[in-house]
């Protein structure tokens, strides 16, 4: 999907929107972060419809905020700031639809292997994924913060994998397999960090063969207490 010299562009681009964003660059990524712990806390704790729905809008948001950064990009990744603004708009959209419709039901995974993964993947998506590109020698300003399109769908994944059965199917699958492709192509072209991406998707396609009965053939209306 991408070569050395398109990761190099993005890179480029990164590095640009950061030093045009100035602290910005910082508040919006912690303000996002807050936003998703908060509600997450608040739907572990009093599970229903509208804590569930108002973290999947929370998520939409920032993937359409994360569609405009990439966007304004476009002097260094060209005809890729196009593909990968529509992309995470797309995205945005299903999950601002899945807020509306209460397609995903979150709540503390009863199964404790999901629900360690779950939190696994959505601390890690915001904490873990910028450790790892310090790590690798990708320091400020030449690194993403939650609320970028790698860390938030690391998290995105594990949220969903922890709402199982009552989860947001095809979104579950689409993040999943672009995380694998997107992931593992940025990765193996000097991104080396986002092999976390890459894993996280593996992850959740690998959840939905072991969960395939409770995934795919659950009646949506049930969960794991019914």
């Amino acid at each position: 999907m991408f070569d050395k010299e398109m990761v190099s562009k993005v890179i480029e681009g990164i590095v640009w929107l950061n030093n045009a964003m100035g602290v910005w660059a910082w508040i919006f990524p912690i303000l996002f972060a807050m936003a998703v712990l908060w509600q997450l806390v608040r739907c572990y704790r009093h599970p229903s419809p509208a804590n569930s729905r108002l973290l999947m809008a929370i998520y939409g948001v920032i993937y359409l905020y994360s569609g405009a950064a990439i966007f304004v990009g476009i002097d260094y990744m060209g005809n890729m700031a196009y593909v990968g603004a529509v992309a995470l708009w797309s995205v945005g959209v299903i999950v601002l639809l899945d807020a509306v419709f209460g397609w995903t039901h979150v709540r503390l995974p009863e199964n404790r292997p999901l629900r360690y993964l779950s939190l696994f993947l959505i601390l890690g998506g915001i904490f873990l994924y910028p450790l790892l590109e310090v790590a690798t020698g990708f320091v400020y300003p030449r690194m993403v913060l939650f609320g970028a399109e790698c860390p938030t769908t690391i998290s995105l994944i594990g949220l969903l994998i922890g709402s199982i059965p009552r989860v947001n199917r095809p979104l579950l699958i689409l993040v999943s397999l672009n995380a694998i492709f997107t992931g593992t192509s940025f990765a193996i072209n000097g991104a080396v960090f986002d092999f976390f991406y890459a894993a996280a998707g593996v992850l959740g396609v690998l959840v939905m063969i072991v969960y395939f009965q409770e995934i795919f053939l659950t009646p949506k209306g049930k969960t794991d207490s019914d």
